[in-house]
């Protein structure tokens, strides 16, 4: 073989090697943007009438989305974990959000009073964001599981906040006391 053949083998060769990086790098880039991003919700707040009583500290309740938990190779449904994060970036603590194997509730968090964001599943809407108030002396629940819900006067309706689902997820910053 002449030089100009071994050149016109090593451009052919190069070019299929491109066009493969570059048909591959196309088929990843749907998956790279198919992260779902959480979705974010308006802050809520502390229960209305709702106080904890003999403490300087606030307390927080999510009700996260079921979850199976494979604890001695027995699976068992809890709410699952959810991320817990102040707004000043000082704390950032993952809940495990049950006690023990047959504690199927959330467990209660005490916290300084304070802002601080919820990162966790919903049942229906997936990963969300909820900034969350704690004040002294009082309980902030966010509900995601899609089966517990407040109970609610007539007159707190408007005081929710929702997911574009129309689930409901607490109480607005806003409510009355």
């Amino acid at each position: 073989m002449g030089m100009k053949s071994i050149d016109g083998m090593k451009i052919k060769i190069v070019q299929h090697l491109r066009y493969w990086a570059l048909s591959g790098a196309i088929a990843l880039l749907p998956a790279c943007a198919s992260q779902p991003v959480p979705m974010a919700v308006q802050p809520v707040g502390p229960a209305p009438q709702e106080e904890a009583k003999n403490s300087a500290d606030g307390y927080l309740v999510v009700y996260s989305a079921w979850g199976l938990v494979n604890e001695n190779k027995a699976p068992v449904e809890h709410h699952s974990r959810y991320t817990l994060m102040s707004d000043d970036g000082k704390m950032n603590r993952v809940i495990i959000n049950h006690v023990d194997r047959f504690d199927e509730g959330p467990i209660r968090v005490a916290l300084t009073a304070g802002s601080y964001k919820v990162s966790a599943l919903s049942a229906h809407s997936g990963k969300v964001i909820v900034p969350v108030i704690i004040a002294p002396q009082q309980t902030t629940y966010v509900y995601l599981d899609g089966k517990t819900r407040p109970k609610l006067a007539a007159d707190q309706q408007a005081d929710l906040v929702k997911l574009p689902d129309g689930q409901v997820v607490g109480w607005a910053v806003s409510a009355k006391k």
